[in-house]
């Protein structure tokens, strides 16, 4: 398997740092090639600090806010305005104001969420693949989005997206999407809705966001030769255009 990039850091703030660099300079060399910029992006505590990141002057100077588009690569079935939703942190940190009181220079439009206020999973799931290419998302034969960057996060238990340990999403005939019954195994137990890991092949750029003690365990079965994809799904990320954001206390049992 070809391996990734792995960045080791200090710390979950210079994680945070390192990955708005690289969100900045995706954005302006998709705009510069293509016109627009698509980033998809993940829930958790590391993509708050990285949003609050975007926002400070020298970065947010050279982001490119009006070509840009922002999607989720899963998301809790829950309303837009629950604790629970990958919203929140955008929301609270991209979309409100600064605390001088500057706008956003994020349209709203340009965020587009999961649609959680579909009756049903599958409902959500056709209605968010039919925005995408209605957006003008490029998409492989297979029918993945073709997304600039792709942001994710790792789970204690090896997950990224929502596609948990022994998941059919994690299988190579799984659908672009589907709605993701309420996890037993990991908090909060509640249905989703993702993308399969075959999105993180179809990306132009894949960014995989681990620091933290707590992802050590984690990290070193991933990267495990004999770790078989379906156990520990952000395997799926050990692409060669992926760059793995690691910091100290995530990579401490890592070999060489």
């Amino acid at each position: 398997m070809s391996q990734p990039s792995v960045r080791i850091l200090s710390d979950a703030a210079d994680v945070a740092s390192v990955a708005a660099d690289r969100v900045v300079d995706a954005a302006v060399t998709a705009v510069a090639e293509r016109g627009i910029f698509h980033l998809c992006t993940t829930g958790g505590s590391t993509p708050a600090a990285l949003y609050r990141a975007l926002r400070e002057p020298s970065r947010a100077a050279r982001m490119p806010w009006a070509q840009t588009q922002i999607w989720f690569g899963d998301d809790r079935f829950v309303s837009r305005t629950d604790p629970l939703s990958n919203l929140q942190p955008l929301d609270a940190q991209l979309l409100s104001p600064d605390p001088d009181g500057a706008a956003s220079p994020l349209p709203p439009t340009a965020v587009h969420p999961w649609p959680t206020s579909q009756v049903s999973a599958d409902a959500a799931v056709q209605a968010y693949l039919a925005e995408l290419r209605s957006v003008g998302v490029a998409h492989t034969a297979e029918g993945f989005p073709v997304f600039d960057l792709v942001l994710i996060g790792v789970g204690g238990d090896g997950h990224c997206l929502s596609v948990f340990p022994g998941s059919p999403l994690a299988l190579p005939n799984a659908p672009v999407a589907d709605g993701v019954p309420a996890p037993t195994h990991i908090e909060p137990h509640v249905p989703r809705l993702s993308f399969s890991l075959g999105m993180l092949t179809a990306a132009r750029e894949v960014i995989a966001l681990a620091p933290g003690a707590a992802k050590a365990a984690a990290v070193a079965r991933i990267f495990a030769e004999t770790t078989p994809i379906v156990d520990a799904p952000a395997k799926g990320a050990l692409l060669p255009h992926a760059t793995w954001l690691l910091d100290g206390a995530s990579a401490a049992t890592l070999s060489a």
